[in-house]
């Protein structure tokens, strides 16, 4: 059984472990996770999932810089061994829950423009395709801007 809960800094390294396995072509580093986590819960709010031995097994973060403006998805991971679960819609749905707390207005993400189930799932909560930024995670790898207008 899958559970969840919100990040901890202690979680860092294993962040780092899974981005290099899930985006080597743009994996974050320790510093980038720390930096960010040093903005937590005020503007920044990350969640994982666990297996049952409470290892993670994906995780998500988003950036919400004030009320009334947009909220950008910081990352989305679920590892291969674990789709297919529900577990990316699950961790969208805390991140979702955060953005509005906020009080956001939309939420943004990029996504490579190849990856089918992620561009599906995003599609089936709400986001629409607004926009193509070429060689966004390296040469050759474009990213998909999807959007979602939040109540």
């Amino acid at each position: 059984m899958t559970t969840y809960r919100d990040a901890i800094a202690l979680d860092i390294p294993v962040f780092v472990s899974l981005d290099k396995q899930l985006f080597p072509y743009s994996p974050w580093s320790a510093a980038q996770y720390k930096e960010e986590f040093a903005e937590m819960p005020r503007t920044r709010h990350f969640v994982v999932a666990l297996d049952e031995a409470q290892s993670i097994i994906g995780y998500a973060g988003i950036l919400v810089p004030a009320a009334q403006v947009e909220a950008d998805i910081l990352t989305v991971g679920v590892l291969e061994a674990h789709r297919g679960k529900g577990i990316a819609r699950h961790l969208m749905a805390l991140i979702t829950d955060f953005a509005v707390d906020r009080q956001a207005t939309a939420m943004m993400l990029e996504v490579k423009s190849d990856n089918v189930e992620a561009i599906g799932l995003y599609e089936s909560l709400g986001y629409s395709k607004i926009s193509i930024r070429n060689n966004y995670f390296g040469s050759g790898l474009d990213a998909l801007i999807m959007r979602k207008e939040l109540p």
